[in-house]
């Protein structure tokens, strides 16, 4: 079952191409003028009064089927504004989702980026790397990042920029894994949490490969991908 409260970090029209885009590819929803998806965009600050706009979008039913999108994409968001999205996120009307764009984490409280997880990205074609990792036992994946990490000292820089990428492939394997997920659990919502933040510092050349696929090992839910 998908989630239904998304979040994407970064600039605003690619954001905003990434929800529609996710909106055709998983929703059913055309993009072109479709009175099911409705965008609230703002460079700077989110109005309060757009707000109010949102709540009464996302209480009307679907004009033409059964799902339909707000897509929320701004500079700023006051408290105010965040605190009155609150219970829209955690309990959107039967067949809403939302999709909030924003240019960085930090400007969002705690408690609304606990009802959010990352909007999937479109992977096609998960790797041989990543399709071994997610399907082996928990012992062989710990002998997979002892290799992946002792390839990564590498005197070598060419071999330690593959590393990293065959890294970041794997974690691509990974969020892929865990929103296909049949039921998005709260062990499953961590995780996607941890590897988004992830996906940024293993595309650096210091990414600290030990400590990221150790917490991997920890953290990653029982049966993903089986």
């Amino acid at each position: 079952m998908a989630h239904h409260a998304y979040l994407y970090v970064g600039g605003q029209e690619q954001g905003i191409r990434a929800a529609r885009l996710y909106a055709s590819t998983h929703l059913g929803l055309a993009d072109e003028n479709n009175p099911d998806i409705a965008v609230f965009a703002y460079e700077g600050l989110f109005p309060i009064d757009a707000v109010r706009r949102v709540q009464t979008f996302a209480q009307q039913a679907p004009k033409q089927g059964s799902q339909k999108l707000i897509i929320l994409a701004a500079g700023r968001l006051f408290i105010p504004a965040q605190n009155a999205f609150l219970k829209l996120f955690e309990e959107p009307t039967e067949g809403t989702t939302i999709i909030l764009i924003v240019p960085a984490r930090g400007i969002l409280l705690p408690t609304v980026l606990s009802r959010l997880i990352e909007l999937p990205r479109e992977v096609t074609n998960v790797t041989s790397e990543a399709k071994a990792f997610i399907e082996a036992s928990p012992a062989e994946r710990q002998k997979l990042v002892a290799k992946i990490v002792t390839r990564g000292k590498s005197d070598k820089d060419e071999e330690r920029q593959t590393v990293r990428v065959e890294a970041v492939h794997i974690c691509e394997g990974l969020i892929h894994a865990a929103y296909t997920a049949e039921t998005q659990t709260p062990e499953i919502r961590a995780f996607l949490s941890d590897l988004s933040r992830f996906m940024p510092i293993l595309h650096t050349s210091s990414a600290p490969l030990k400590l990221i696929f150790e917490h991997i090992l920890i953290v990653m839910p029982e049966g993903l991908g089986k």
